[in-house]
């Protein structure tokens, strides 16, 4: 008899919610993280994140309120400012992650996984010890980083990455941009809500290419009204 009926790697949306639904239908599952908080991107440091910085950058800019009133209310953006509603969403999503989690019987196992075969896993745990785990079903639900070309120097202090731009110091007075994907363009939009001096690089015709015309032409147009270059 194997160990469990199910055993999930990464508990982002996808990893997350085949654990729990295969444990509400009476199947033994473990879910394997080999981040500290669970939710992975989506959660703590892409969708959600990027979504609520936003919101937050045109808040506390007034962008929207000086096109409703005519009226400039801008206040003095810092980092902790800018940052404290993402932490309390983030932090609120985690709860009710780690709680329908628990509630379903779902057991959480820290670490790193690396596949044997085709039904069986061995984790890394965080102190360096291993253990293998055995299931009927693996579920591989490990989600994406961004990509760190080699030829970058990712250890200067001015160079970041979609990850880790979250944990800046400061908000800078200006910003260069590499890449007008999804990604690119959320934050160049972000940061010249804040004031700040945004240009966009990319070697594509047009940004997002791959979204209908008309959007990409929408997009375009709000980039020239935040002053973002391209």
């Amino acid at each position: 008899m194997r160990d469990f009926d199910l055993i999930v790697i990464g508990s982002g949306p996808a990893g997350e919610k085949g654990a729990v639904q295969a444990a509400y239908f009476g199947k033994r599952v473990a879910l394997i993280e080999a981040q500290p908080r669970l939710g992975g991107a989506c959660v703590n440091t892409g969708t959600l994140p990027s979504k609520t910085l936003r919101e937050t950058a045109l808040y506390l800019s007034g962008l929207d309120q000086r096109g409703l009133y005519g009226v400039d209310y801008r206040i003095d953006v810092t980092v902790d400012r800018f940052m404290f509603r993402k932490e309390r969403v983030v932090q609120s999503q985690l709860e009710l992650i780690g709680n329908n989690v628990d509630r379903h019987g779902v057991e959480l196992i820290q670490g790193r996984a690396e596949m044997l075969d085709a039904n069986t896993v061995r984790v890394q745990g965080p102190g360096g010890g291993t253990q293998s785990l055995t299931a009927d079903y693996i579920l591989v639900a490990t989600g994406s980083y961004p990509f760190r070309p080699g030829s970058i120097p990712f250890d200067d202090h001015s160079l970041y990455d979609s990850d880790t731009v979250l944990g800046l110091d400061k908000i800078p007075g200006s910003m260069t941009i590499v890449g007008a994907g999804v990604i690119g363009c959320e934050y160049a939009c972000i940061f010249a809500a804040l004031g700040v001096e945004v240009k966009l690089v990319d070697g594509r015709d047009r940004i997002l290419p791959f979204v209908d015309g008309e959007i990409g032409d929408s997009l375009t147009r709000q980039m020239k009204k935040l002053s973002i270059t391209n």
